[in-house]
């Protein structure tokens, strides 16, 4: 099904792509994995003092950001010419409950969600953004969407300038969680929600796209999944996105994976996997691993 329809998006992608390949990326010393996913350990080669979720590293590799639920901050490290800084709380982090940052291809936007006013502790989070500075400091962060809810905002993704997606949970919602599609304007953001095959009546989270826009991630828990929630894929087709893969096993499982992000050169994928008895773990796996699926048919 074709959802998104502009060719500016794929010769964006493209750009954007052969600059992130030009980056050295540094994952911290740790050997990258194949098309089997791995477990990160973050505890080993940062710090055992928090709990991780949702990293991501800026376009150009000099800063890595990740949410931590000890804190409910977002920290961010930054990489020098001797390596890796201590993390600290990011400037646009600290009042509420922080977490699921994105940064912008162009380095110059932070999207994240935070419970802080108008969200309610302890998950009705709402999704606020930073302007990157000429001095590459935050600005104050704002209020980017708000609509009545209980239930919150989670995992913006902006694949585009003005282009923003999210999940929540809303009042045309076909399910307990869907994905919506946001246009910025002068006036404001105008919201779409997803027609099906990516919006069901079960859970939809986490939208994330490659950084060539040549396909989308999400998590759902549809029928025909191997468990909870499993990562889905789906390429772009013409000028929009086909329908969703499943990526199988062995990334997806019997437990929840969720959390997908793509690195910015393109070639890993990050995911958390947790469940009753599996305490929440990052794993990362070559994107080969899901490119390989292009001419799958469902």
């Amino acid at each position: 099904m074709k959802l998104i329809h502009t060719s500016l998006m794929l010769l964006l992608g493209v750009a954007f792509l052969q600059a992130g390949n030009a980056q050295d990326f540094d994952f911290f010393g740790v050997k990258p994995p194949g098309e089997t996913p791995e477990r990160f350990p973050f505890e080993t080669v940062i710090s055992s003092d928090f709990a991780f979720r949702n990293p991501i590293f800026s376009p150009d590799g000099k800063e890595f950001y990740f949410a931590d639920d000890n804190s409910k901050t977002i920290k961010v490290m930054y990489r020098t010419e001797t390596g890796w800084t201590e993390p600290e709380t990011a400037s646009f982090s600290g009042e509420g409950h922080n977490g699921e940052p994105f940064i912008t291809r162009d380095n110059k936007m932070v999207y994240f969600v935070t419970t802080r006013p108008p969200g309610t502790e302890p998950m009705n989070g709402r999704i606020w953004r930073a302007e990157r500075q000429q001095s590459g400091e935050w600005s104050e962060p704002e209020l980017m969407i708000h609509r009545e809810t209980n239930e919150g905002f989670w995992y913006p993704a902006s694949p585009e300038p003005g282009i923003l997606y999210f999940g929540a949970t809303l009042e045309d919602s076909f399910g307990e969680g869907d994905f919506y599609r946001a246009t910025e304007g002068p006036d404001g953001w105008d919201i779409e929600h997803l027609p099906a095959p990516f919006n069901t009546p079960d859970f939809e989270w986490d939208p994330y796209f490659s950084p060539d826009r040549s396909y989308m991630l999400f998590q759902s828990r549809r029928p025909g999944g191997l468990g909870q929630t499993d990562i889905y894929i789906s390429f772009r087709s013409g000028d929009g996105y086909g329908d969703p893969i499943n990526v199988g096993a062995p990334i997806n499982s019997p437990i929840y994976e969720t959390a997908a992000t793509i690195t910015p050169d393109g070639n890993y994928m990050f995911y958390t996997v947790v469940g009753p008895g599996h305490p929440s773990e990052i794993y990362w796996v070559s994107t080969k691993a899901l490119t390989k699926l292009k001419n799958m048919k469902n």
